[in-house]
């Protein structure tokens, strides 16, 4: 029966590991591998404890396409370090043999700008007005191909042409971006919408050798409840380019400001506090 080891690359391909020894020797904490077991079935995606977020959801997007390789009958699994199922724990002990699936590789964008080393936003003012830099195209700035022109909504008919979705969203490279740019001080990321699905940032704390970390993790959330809600305590954050909303986040205070509780008075108090102010100066 094949069993394959694929390691997860930061730039979204995928690379064979071949051992001749236990699986297990080679899976870092730091990587994420997808191993593809025939006995069992199954598409493993195994998640170090010390992966970053982006690997582990290019890893669920690469195990997904792996499985679309060997058959729509195996199952995609994912573990986590340190939450290995019995079988998983026999498969990993073993070495790796042939099978079907392939690397994949992905067709490089010819019009894609290489990023500078440091991203060109990071140091900005996270609440001031961005102003286009080297590569960049902040919020169509540079060739837009689309304008805003309205009036938008005219009518029902003028409105369904709007609820289309016409790009395709790639999340791998949208999370890269929201990234790359600085989260302002004393905020803290707690919501991604990202096209028609909303994804959560969750702590998930996992026990490896007795001792207890702590990770958060972004995960999609399943189900949103029906209605209009309010994010009275978030700060939205809008990421747009080519004149088409990227991404939205809701970033929540952790400190600063924003902490010290603003004392409510009436009018009349506020009156009284006046005319005992002008008697004691005079």
């Amino acid at each position: 029966m094949g069993t394959q080891v694929f390691k997860i690359l930061p730039d979204g391909n995928t690379e064979e590991i071949k051992t001749e020894g236990p699986i297990k020797d080679v899976l870092k904490a730091e990587e994420c591998y997808i191993i593809v077991s025939d006995e069992y079935r199954k598409v493993y995606l195994w998640k170090g404890v010390n992966s970053n977020v982006r690997s582990k959801f290019i890893g669920a997007k690469r195990s997904q396409d792996i499985r679309g390789q060997v058959g729509m009958h195996f199952g995609v699994v994912p573990l986590d370090e340190g939450e290995e199922d019995p079988d998983f724990i026999k498969l990993i002990g073993g070495k790796t043999e042939g099978g079907i699936a392939k690397e994949i590789q992905m067709e490089a964008s010819p019009a894609k700008v290489t990023a500078p080393a440091v991203h060109p936003l990071r140091e900005k003012d996270p609440f001031g007005v961005p102003k286009p830099a080297a590569g960049m195209n902040i919020a169509g700035s540079n060739d837009r191909h689309s304008q805003n022109t309205g009036p938008l909504y005219t009518g029902k008919e003028s409105f369904d042409a709007f609820t289309q979705e016409d790009t395709h969203v790639n999340f791998d490279e949208i999370m890269q971006k929201l990234e790359e740019i600085k989260i302002p001080d004393g905020f803290e990321r707690e919501l991604i919408i990202i096209g028609d699905h909303a994804y959560s940032v969750v702590e998930k704390v996992q026990t490896f050798m007795g001792k207890k970390q702590v990770s958060k993790e972004i995960s999609r959330v399943g189900a949103i409840p029906e209605g209009v809600f309010f994010a009275e305590e978030y700060c939205p954050r809008i990421l747009s380019e080519s004149g088409k909303i990227l991404a939205i986040e809701f970033l929540k205070r952790t400190s600063g400001p924003m902490d010290a509780k603003v004392e409510f008075k009436s009018k009349k108090e506020i009156l009284k506090d006046q005319i005992k102010s002008q008697l004691e100066y005079k």
